[in-house]
């Protein structure tokens, strides 16, 4: 059994610096067994090509706030989207720079619920510079909406499909880190200065998740087994380094969901047409 971790990018270029990171479940944890830049271009190619798959998590909003989708509606002239696969299919016919055109027009980085929520707050999904996460949101609404449903159900937007098939579930891998008590920031290295203390932080982080047990908070989470080439790999790119802890995630998903609150308890019916982080906050969070 399969789980995965993908770092997205809205990039142009082909490939660009879209990861995927790929591990077995075993007794104890997770067994990783490819790392590999697979661009934006290429992942639901490779994600079909894994049948033992049952859990990817992705670091990226997989949608937009409720406020920006009823201003879309009016734009477009038409009803107010009710589901998220509405949304997501609605963009499979539209250009990005008709996408940006909106977002422009709009002028608010509003925030989902869910952002607001998480325990490191993420951007929003409109947000436009230093990073752009408005390319980001777009083209990884429009592989969701691609994705082949009889294989994949994309939370909370879909039902289920633990047990037969694979979820997908959105992840922020900073929120993971800091719940695990891991270092959640300086392990990207913005410029060569900094390259020697984010590779050592990288360092760090993995080897706090292959020794993870030790730790007595955080005993029913899954220790990573990792061979040195494929740690090089990931200790060379910090986006190859997110999807990692978005597989582990996926992992403690899959194996431990009580770890994970369920938006199906929150008191926000934005949720279905947002969607939902899904980060492991029942762990005791890092003091």
């Amino acid at each position: 059994m399969l789980v995965g971790g993908v770092d997205f990018s809205g990039a142009k270029t082909v490939p660009n610096d879209t990861w995927l990171v790929t591990a077995e479940i075993t007794d104890d944890g997770m067994s990783v067994k490819n790392v590999k830049n697979t661009g934006s271009h290429g992942l639901a190619k490779e994600l079909d090509s894994l049948k033992e798959l049952s859990c990817v998590a992705m670091d990226f909003p997989f949608s937009v706030p409720v406020a920006f989708l009823k201003f879309l509606a009016k734009k477009l002239e038409r009803e107010e989207f009710q589901e998220w696969q509405t949304v997501a299919e609605t963009l499979v016919f539209m250009n990005f720079d008709q996408f940006k055109q909106y977002v422009d027009e709009y002028e608010i980085e509003g925030l989902r619920y869910t952002d607001s929520k998480a325990m490191r707050v993420a951007k929003s999904p409109l947000h436009t510079v230093n990073p752009s996460m408005v390319q980001m949101t777009f083209y990884g609404m429009k592989m969701l909406a691609t994705l082949n449903p009889e294989k994949y159900a994309v939370l909370p937007f879909q039902e289920d499909r633990r047990s037969k098939g694979c979820n997908i579930i959105e992840i922020y891998p900073r929120e993971v880190l800091y719940i695990l008590g891991l270092p959640d920031v300086g392990y990207k290295a913005k410029d060569k200065k900094n390259h020697d203390k984010a590779h050592a932080l990288r360092k760090e982080i993995i080897e706090g998740l292959i020794y993870i047990k030790g730790d007595a908070r955080y005993q029913e989470c899954p220790r990573l087994h990792i061979d040195n080439t494929l740690k090089g790999a990931i200790m060379a790119n910090d986006h190859a380094m997110d999807a990692l802890v978005a597989c582990f995630g996926a992992c403690l998903f899959h194996t431990n969901p009580a770890f994970f609150a369920d938006p199906w308890d929150v008191a926000n019916e934005n949720m279905l047409l947002e969607g939902w982080i899904y980060g492991p906050g029942k762990l005791m969070p890092a003091k």
